[in-house]
């Protein structure tokens, strides 16, 4: 896939997420969404295993997730348990990241 189409795909299907780093908080257009558990521990997702209970990010290559403290997404609020750019050629043609949902006391 061309950095081209996928732009027009998270533009058109993509949920609005923000991203908090250094305090600045930057609004972007993400797909998003729970992994389903179909079995205790890990569970396929269609770019490899992930944890449980946790949560899928295919965003923008010009945004690496290095450094981010927070996403919101729907009033919620998620923490990174890691990410990567995805290869293609000589770069990347999008950020890949698990997240997990930062319960009431920590958003307190």
């Amino acid at each position: 896939m061309d950095e081209r189409a996928w732009k027009d795909i998270l533009a058109r299907y993509g949920q609005r997420v923000k991203l908090l780093r250094d305090g600045e908080e930057k609004e972007l257009r993400a797909f998003f969404q729970p992994v389903e558990e179909k079995a205790p521990g890990m569970v396929p997702t269609p770019l490899g295993v992930a944890p449980a209970g946790k949560w899928l990010y295919l965003g923008p290559v010009e945004e690496d997730l290095e450094g981010v403290e927070v996403l919101t997404w729907e009033g919620r609020a998620f923490g990174l348990l890691r990410h990567r750019g995805i290869p293609m050629g000589e770069g990347f043609c999008y950020r890949w990241g698990i997240f997990y949902e930062l319960d009431d006391e920590v958003r307190a």
